[in-house]
């Protein structure tokens, strides 16, 4: 597959070349048929008269009356889809040819072999060698010294009548008589001969470096698919929230980027002593209910893959390799290349392409097989700790919620003096009691909104929202907010702003975020600005100003850390738990935008985000 790309590829590279050769052909005799008529009647005046002005006129025309027809040809030939190289050589060889019959006419009548004008054959040599193939260069090289040979012989008979010699042609400066026409004839011989030589040398040389060039950018080609496959691939799993789903896509996704007929992920149980396939991509269900489980100890080959080492098999023909060989010769796969799937030095299982073609596999397939199983193991390890992480958040705050539940009702029972009579003291201290119940109460709701979030964000699909309308419903609600709060809010809304690829509840999320921050950092007769503009076209700004108590810049890179909050935030206002940033940072992360963070404490805060827009 890759030959043939290669070679159709190289076809139409030096194909292009030929034609854009031929045109320049074409174009270059205009201009040298303009100097030659500038030059014939520059000799005749200064020849007194002498100069055949007549038959070198006529050879003109001539070159002018083929050249419009090639001109015609041409224009006929690049039209054909695909363009045909044969005719585009034979169109060629009728131009060189018709040339060299014209310039050996101009040859004739401005003395023979005594002619200047003998010079441009040379010329007509290298051009040659450029347009056709060596052998045609050294062809014609041969036709030019039989004319010239031929030329000698004509003008020494006196079978056509003898031209007056009217410039001395360093060439053939000798006697036309036998021996000593033999050494111009030869030096002129060598001198084409030469000339071909280093020509065509030349051209192989340029031809050669132009398919390797052709070769290297074949495989950029290969590597700059590959990768943004592998990118792709990536992000698709970073979409997911279940692990099954994320498994099935990073197979399937293998088993295309690589060209193979199948793929495998295979995890280690708990034991650590056999390897359960956990998805397959292109392999029948016989083969893969065969193997309930491999038992490691009885499987040389993934015994070495889960030590750490990668194997790659060119033909399956060694029996001892496989714990179920016969399942492998009938499922049809000649090759395969298996890597451990491992996160720094714990191996979590093997993943594996198989081929249906022997030695498929080249070691730059390896390589990078090998960053993708690397990719994937990451990818499955996040998901692991994101899905227990998700777990134990959800699980302690419900585990927490019921016995503060209790407390939040018994110290009702207190405050409402059920179990009887409380002075101000005691009264006091339960006030303070149900203010951080309340606190404990908000964290513990965080907690469940945070692992709810994270579990939503991945499982949803973006879609186009107009964010506008979005912001424009929470005005309302925040407007009163402030004004309870004696801040001044101010809504900056753009008429045209274009939609993005997002989920209403993020968008949503991300705005009330920001919002209620600044309104809660922000003291009473101050001021929040919040600002949504289109940004060029294909992004939009999202913008939250204040006025507030601002944010040290040695805080700010911890901003989006769970449960971190600045010194004076908690010195502001006691309840918080740090979370609201990190959701942002999630949310933006997810629809692939960016958040900026301006502040100056003492002064207020800008909080900056930028989204891709449709």
């Amino acid at each position: 597959m890759q030959l043939g790309y290669e070679l159709v590829k190289e076809q139409l590279f030096f194909r292009k070349e030929l034609m854009e050769r031929v045109s320049w052909f074409i174009r270059l005799r205009w201009i040298a048929v303009g100097v030659a008529l500038l030059a014939s009647w520059a000799a005749y005046f200064f020849l007194e008269r002498k100069f055949p002005i007549l038959p070198i006129n006529i050879i003109l025309f001539f070159i002018i009356l083929y050249n419009i027809i090639f001109l015609i040809i041409w224009s006929r030939l690049k039209s054909f889809k695909p363009p045909e190289v044969r005719l585009f050589g034979i169109f060629a060889h009728t131009q060189i040819s018709l040339d060299l019959l014209a310039l050996y006419l101009a040859i004739y009548f401005t003395g023979g072999i005594y002619s200047p004008v003998l010079i441009f054959v040379i010329f007509h040599i290298i051009l040659t060698g450029i347009l056709l193939s060596p052998v045609s260069c050294f062809v014609y090289g041969i036709l030019v010294l039989l004319a010239q040979g031929g030329l000698i012989v004509l003008q020494k008979s006196t079978i056509f009548p003898i031209q007056p010699v009217l410039f001395k042609n360093p060439l053939f400066h000798y006697s036309i008589e036998y021996p000593g026409i033999l050494v111009p004839y030869l030096t002129f011989t060598a001198a084409i001969l030469i000339t071909a030589f280093l020509t065509t040398s030349l051209k192989l040389s340029l031809r050669t470096k132009g398919r390797e060039l052709l070769r290297v950018s074949r495989e950029l080609d290969i590597s700059n698919e590959k990768l943004t496959a592998l990118y792709e691939m990536v992000k698709e799993m970073g979409f997911h929230s279940d692990l099954r789903k994320l498994m099935d896509s990073a197979t399937k996704n293998a088993a295309k980027i690589m060209g193979v007929k199948g793929c495998s992920i295979k995890l280690l149980d708990d034991q650590r002593e056999r390897l359960i396939f956990a998805s397959t991509h292109g392999l029948s269900e016989d083969y893969v209910k065969a193997k309930e489980g491999i038992d490691i100890k009885k499987s040389p080959i993934n015994r070495k893959i889960i030590e750490g080492s990668y194997h790659a098999i060119g033909k399956i023909d060694e029996k001892d390799y496989f714990q179920y060989p016969e399942d492998i010769y009938k499922e049809g796969i000649d090759s395969m290349m298996c890597l451990p799937l491992r996160v720094e030095k714990m191996v979590l299982g093997v993943f594996c392409v198989y081929s249906g073609v022997s030695y498929y596999f080249t070691d730059s397939d390896v390589k990078f097989f090998s960053l993708m199983a690397d990719l994937t193991a990451l990818s499955i390890e996040s998901l692991k700790r994101e899905l227990n992480k998700t777990w134990f958040l959800k699980k302690a705050a419900h585990q927490l919620r019921s016995p503060m539940n209790t407390i939040y009702s018994m110290l009702n029972l207190l405050r409402g003096r059920y179990l009887g009579s409380i002075n101000p003291e005691q009264e006091n201290i339960i006030n303070r009691c149900s203010k951080r119940i309340d606190i404990l109460g908000d964290v513990i709701n965080d907690l469940l909104k945070l692992g709810i979030e994270r579990s939503d964000m991945k499982m949803t699909t973006p879609y186009p929202v107009n964010i506008k309308n979005i912001l424009n419903r929470l005005i309302g609600p925040y407007k009163i907010l402030a004004l309870e709060k004696k801040v001044d809010l101010m809504f900056d809304i753009d008429d045209s702003i274009p939609e993005i690829m997002a989920n209403e509840q993020l968008i949503d999320e991300l705005f009330t975020n920001l919002i209620s921050n600044a309104v809660k950092y922000t003291p009473p007769g101050g001021k929040v600005v919040v600002a949504l503009a289109r940004e060029g076209d294909d992004r939009v700004r999202f913008e939250v100003l204040d006025t507030g108590i601002g944010i040290p810049g040695e805080d700010i890179p911890r901003l989006f850390t769970e449960f971190f909050r600045t010194e004076n935030a908690k010195a502001y206002v006691e309840e918080g738990t740090g979370l609201g940033l990190v959701i942002v940072k999630e949310i933006l992360d997810r629809l692939k935008g960016t958040v900026e963070v301006k502040s100056t404490v003492g002064q207020g805060t800008r909080f900056t985000c930028h989204l891709p827009s449709i």
